[in-house]
C-alpha cells in the first residue's frame, strides 16, 4: 500500500546540516519545513532540499505563520548538546539549556503524530528535560540509545526519545540495519583527493613539543590505519580536535595527516551528492556537529 504524501512530511529543528533531514529523505520520508539559525548551514539545506522551507533565524522567532500551509505529521527535534556533553562536564558548562522548552513549545501548537528527539547520552542526567518528554501528556514515549558503530565505523553514542501519539511497539533495529558501508576505514577514505592542509600544530602536537606560542598540548595525536576494522572515534569540535585525529598517509610529510571533510561526511553516512557550503571549517563543523 502506498503511503499518502502528507503523512511523509516532516519538520526539522535545530537542523544544522541536514543530517537527520538526509536520512529521512534516503527513508522515503518529505522534510517539509526546517529550522537553522547558520546562515551557510541553511544555504546548504536549500541547496540539498529545495522544496522544503527553510527558516533561517533563531528558534525564538518562529510563529505558526512561518510553517508551510498543511499538516506536518512528523517532528525531528536534536536542540544543541554543547552543555550536555562529556567535555561539558570537563570544563564545568555542563549546566543544561532552555531550547527544549522552545521545541517543546513547537510541539505543542502543531501536536504532530510522532516527535523524534535525539541527543548526547549526558542528557540523560538532567532529569528536568527528560521527564519533559517523558511524561508529556497524550504521548507514548519509546526510549533507546543507538551507536555509530552499528552504523558507519564511526563509534558515537546517541540517545533517542520517540514520542507517539498511537500505542506502538518498536521492534528490534537490528530487523532494519543496513549493512556497514564498508569493513574497514580505508572504505570511507578519499585517496583520490589531493592531501588535506596540514598545519603546523598537527606537527605540534605529533611531537609533543611546545607551540610558538608556547602552549603544549595534553593529549597526543590518536593515529588510525586505514586498513582497521576498529570503529574510529572523531572530532566533537572541529577547531579543538582537528589535530587530535590522524590517518596514516604515505604521501603525507610525516606520514600521517588530518581527515578530509568528505571523509567524515562519509562516516557520517552523507552520500556522495551531498553538497555543503562554506569554508573548510565551517563545512567540518556542521559535518561534526550533525
Amino acid at each position: 500500500m502506498q503511503i499518502p504524501e502528507q503523512l511523509l512530511r516532516s519538520a526539522h529543528f535545530f537542523a544544522g546540516a541536514g543530517g537527520d533531514m538526509c536520512g529521512f529523505s534516503l527513508a522515503g520520508l518529505r522534510p517539509t519545513f526546517a529550522i537553522e539559525v547558520n546562515r551557510n548551514r541553511c544555504q546548504t539545506l536549500r541547496l540539498n532540499f529545495p522544496q522544503c522551507t527553510i527558516f533561517e533565524g533563531p528558534i525564538q522567532q518562529v510563529t505558526l505563520s512561518n510553517y508551510p500551509s498543511g499538516n506536518i505529521p512528523i517532528f525531528f527535534i536534536t536542540f544543541p548538546c554543547d552543555h550536555y556533553t562529556v567535555a561539558a562536564h570537563m570544563h564545568g558548562t555542563c549546566t543544561g539549556d532552555s531550547l527544549y522548552l522552545e521545541a517543546l513549545r513547537e510541539i505543542v501548537l502543531r501536536y504532530p503524530e510522532i516527535v523524534i528527539l535525539e541527543n548526547v547520552v549526558g542528557i540523560t542526567r538532567f532529569l528536568r528535560v527528560m521527564e519533559t518528554f517523558r511524561a508529556l501528556p497524550l504521548y507514548y514515549c519509546t526510549e533507546c540509545v543507538l551507536y555509530g558503530e552499528d552504523f558507519s565505523l564511526q563509534r558515537k553514542r546517541r540517545v533517542f526519545l520517540i514520542l507517539h501519539r498511537q500505542p506502538f511497539v518498536f521492534g528490534a533495529i537490528e530487523a532494519h540495519r543496513l549493512p556497514r558501508p564498508g569493513k574497514v576505514l580505508q572504505n570511507y577514505l578519499e585517496r583520490e583527493l589531493p592531501l588535506p592542509k596540514i598545519p603546523n600544530y598537527v606537527y605540534t602536537r605529533l611531537d609533543g613539543t611546545p607551540s610558538t606560542s608556547g602552549k603544549v598540548y595534553r593529549d597526543r595525536p590518536r593515529i588510525y590505519d586505514p586498513e582497521q576494522q576498529e570503529p574510529v572515534n572523531l572530532f566533537t569540535n572541529a577547531d579543538r580536535d582537528k589535530s587530535l585525529f590522524l590517518v596514516r598517509d604515505e604521501r603525507a610529510p610525516r606520514g600521517v595527516r588530518p581527515f578530509h571533510v568528505r571523509e567524515v561526511a562519509n562516516l557520517h553516512g552523507f552520500p556522495k551528492s551531498y553538497q555543503l557550503v562554506g569554508s573548510e571549517r565551517q563545512t567540518m563543523g556542521m559535518i561534526v556537529d550533525s
